[in-house]
C-alpha cells in the first residue's frame, strides 16, 4: 500500500492507495462512542476495538477528518455501520460527528432496552454529543419487529425514540 501527502499545504494527510483493501484494528478513544449498544453491551463494547474496512482512506489529522471510501464497514463489538463513503469529524481527536452515504447505508446496534435495530438511508449522520442519527433520503429504522419509513427520520438512541417525516408510515 502506498501513501502520499495530501491536502492545502501537504501537511498531516495521507492518502492510502486503493490497489488493497484496507482491514485495520482502530483503537482510536475518540471512537470509542461510536454508538451505544445494549446496557451491558454498551459497556464492553465502548472498550473494544474499531475495525475500519474500506478500498481506501483520505485521513488528515491536522483538521481531524478521515474519509473512508469503497465498501466501507466500521464495527466495533455488537455495532456496525456499512456505505459507500463514511467521514469522521475528529478535531482534537474528539468525535465531532460521522457521516456516512450509501446506496443504502446501514446500521445495525441494540437499543437501550437491548432489541437489535436496523436502519438505512442514503445518507446517516451521528452526533455523539446529542447521541442522534440523522438519517435522510429512503430512510427506514426497524426497532425490534417495528418499522418506521420516511423521507427523514431523527432516532435518538438514548431513548430510543424517533422522529419520522414526509411518508412516514409505523
Amino acid at each position: 500500500m502506498s501513501s502520499r501527502p495530501r491536502g492545502s499545504n501537504g501537511e498531516g494527510a495521507v492518502q492510502c492507495s486503493p490497489r488493497r483493501r484496507l482491514g485495520a484494528w482502530f483503537m482510536i478513544p475518540a471512537l470509542a462512542i461510536l454508538l451505544p449498544a445494549g446496557p451491558l453491551q454498551a459497556q464492553v463494547d465502548r472498550t473494544l476495538p474499531i475495525r475500519i474496512e474500506a478500498d481506501s482512506a483520505t485521513l488528515d489529522d491536522n483538521r481531524g477528518i478521515s474519509t473512508y471510501r469503497g465498501s466501507v464497514r466500521i464495527t466495533q463489538g455488537a455495532t456496525e455501520i456499512s456505505g459507500d463513503t463514511v467521514t469522521v469529524h475528529t478535531p482534537g481527536r474528539v468525535l465531532e460527528r460521522m457521516t456516512a452515504e450509501g446506496q443504502p447505508t446501514t446500521l445495525r446496534t441494540q437499543d437501550p432496552q437491548g432489541r437489535e435495530v436496523r436502519a438505512e438511508a442514503a445518507r446517516m449522520e451521528f452526533l455523539p454529543n446529542e447521541q442522534r442519527m440523522e438519517l435522510s433520503g429512503n430512510a427506514r429504522v426497524r426497532p425490534g419487529t417495528d418499522e418506521f419509513r420516511g423521507s427523514r427520520i431523527t432516532y435518538d438512541l438514548r431513548t430510543a425514540t424517533l422522529d419520522a417525516r414526509t411518508g412516514d408510515t409505523g
